[in-house]
């Protein structure tokens, strides 16, 4: 149940409208923060168990862009959904 659920929120995510076209656009979006992110976070494990220490003003500037960058992306979505034509209805 959970996983169909998630698979659906991604479908969703990333189709157009029609629920059947992909958008090359929001794919590579979500590439780029999925991959980014997660190697952001082990970069900052990777410093911290080889020096010992934490940045904490350097790790909440990346991580505050990670965020930003996320959070355009989501609004890139957001306003290209609004923009799209709109589905056919099923009858």
């Amino acid at each position: 149940m959970p996983l169909t659920i998630l698979t659906k929120c991604l479908k969703d995510c990333l189709t157009e409208n029609d629920g059947a076209s992909y958008c090359p656009f929001r794919i590579a979006g979500m590439a780029l923060a999925g991959s980014g992110i997660p190697t952001f976070i082990w970069g900052a494990v990777h410093t911290v168990l080889m020096t010992g220490a934490l940045d904490y003003v350097a790790f909440a500037t990346g991580f505050g862009g990670m965020l930003t960058g996320l959070t355009v992306l989501c609004a890139g979505i957001a306003l290209k959904a609004k923009t799209d034509t709109p589905a056919p209805e099923n009858e």
